[in-house]
């Protein structure tokens, strides 16, 4: 289910539009109970560690964050601590200025911050 969501906001080559990503990442989170939010979390990081283009990391990172606010913990999934230096290595040889800012603001919001 979110796969397909998230297929719909990133598809194609199209300049990715903060506004329009942020609206369409609000109708999929705005619902959610804290369970559901925590329960999203790997299928994001899932879809996250397929991504290459630095606009797109950066957002979904910014998504993720959002599942774990309204999932209301910093409890990493497992899955999360599992590909937490695939993410790193991601950002490292993708991200541009933007997404390391993004994973370095959820790694604080994480405790896992070094």
């Amino acid at each position: 289910m979110l796969k397909e969501q998230l297929d719909e906001i990133f598809a194609g080559n199209v300049a990715l539009d903060e506004e329009v990503v942020s609206t369409k990442f609000y109708a999929i989170i705005k619902r959610l109970s804290p369970d559901e939010a925590y329960a999203l979390i790997d299928e994001a990081i899932a879809y996250l560690i397929t991504l290459k283009e630095s606009e797109a990391i950066a957002y979904m990172l910014e998504f993720i964050s959002s599942l774990y606010g309204i999932a209301g913990t910093n409890e990493l999934t497992p899955l999360h601590e599992v590909k937490a230096t695939v993410i790193d290595r991601q950002v490292e040889l993708y991200g541009n200025q933007f997404a390391h800012n993004v994973l370095n603001n959820l790694k604080r919001e994480l405790g896992t911050a070094k």
